[in-house]
């Protein structure tokens, strides 16, 4: 195929262009100054927008929703118009489950409401319910990927720090957290991103999408150090106490990241599409932390 990404230097867009060459697709990466002029009609058949401006944990913008709107939603909506004045026939937008909210009493499946928490969820949200109306209108098939998590070779942010926190040799307190949040790995995402470029059955469906192993932080961490060669070594602290303490120190948001739930019911992508991760977590992550460590 002829493929078209936006995205395509950042985390996932530069190991999902390696996949798709790898594969023998033609992959074009979309600058992000682009002219609609200099793209052929009719040559591409699929975009996978990726582009956007991610979640930032500590925000020092002025007015945070505008920046996040900008990249988000505007951009977005931007390139759209070029997926219809070039001829593309479907659209790929990578979201996130952030859409649906932050924690989960129940796994989440697309039934759910959208119910985000925060300026990045909330773009995310205007941004696919414009590409909706947008791509109905002018009959181009969308296709909409809500990610959890998303980890791998590269990564950065939290995830990163979580393996540098793992490397030291001194115990961390979570041997009592027994939450459950959805992950998911480059190889997986990539791997289902290219069956929605192919599949008749995926045009104009939303999915969720996880390595479908929902893990605690307690397994987390135990997973990161045998990576590194290194002893668990967890502190049985019950998650109350460990909540009482996030908050004292400021950090409530680890409550959310670090003890509660946020659990993916990807049934809807396995049986649409006859959809299995080809990596498992554990695997996922020593490909990770060798590339870290190297």
């Amino acid at each position: 195929m002829n493929l078209l990404i936006t995205g395509a230097n950042g985390f996932v867009g530069a190991s999902l262009s390696k996949m798709l060459i790898n594969c023998k697709h033609n992959v074009t990466a979309l600058r992000r100054d682009f002219n609609p002029s200099e793209l052929p009609f009719d040559y591409y058949s699929c975009l996978i927008h990726l582009a956007g401006r991610a979640h930032v944990m500590h925000e020092t913008t002025e007015d945070v929703y505008s920046a996040y709107r900008a990249v988000n939603v505007n951009y977005t909506l931007k390139v759209a118009e070029l997926a219809r004045s070039s001829g593309i026939k479907r659209f790929i937008f990578l979201s996130s489950i952030k859409v649906n909210g932050e924690v989960t009493n129940v796994p989440f499946d697309e039934s759910y409401a959208p119910a985000p928490l925060d300026a990045y969820g909330q773009t995310k949200l205007e941004a696919e319910l414009l590409l909706k109306d947008f791509c109905t209108e002018h009959q181009i098939e969308l296709v909409i990927i809500r990610a959890p998590l998303i980890y791998g070779p590269g990564v950065k942010a939290n995830f990163k720090s979580l393996i540098q926190l793992c490397k030291k040799p001194v115990p961390l307190p979570f041997g009592s957290v027994r939450n459950k949040r959805s992950l998911v790995s480059l190889d997986n995402l990539n791997n289902f991103i290219e069956l929605c470029c192919i599949h008749p059955t995926a045009a104009n469906q939303t999915f969720l999408i996880s390595d479908d192993q929902d893990i605690s932080t307690k397994q987390l961490v135990n997973t990161i150090r045998a990576a590194l060669g290194r002893n668990s070594w967890q502190l049985p602290i019950p998650a109350s106490l460990l909540s009482i303490f996030f908050n004292l120190v400021g950090k409530h948001y680890l409550n959310e990241r670090l003890l509660s739930n946020l659990q993916l019911d990807i049934s809807k992508a396995k049986r649409l599409l006859n959809w299995r991760p080809v990596l498992n977590f554990e695997d996922g992550i020593k490909q990770t932390v060798t590339d870290y460590v190297d």
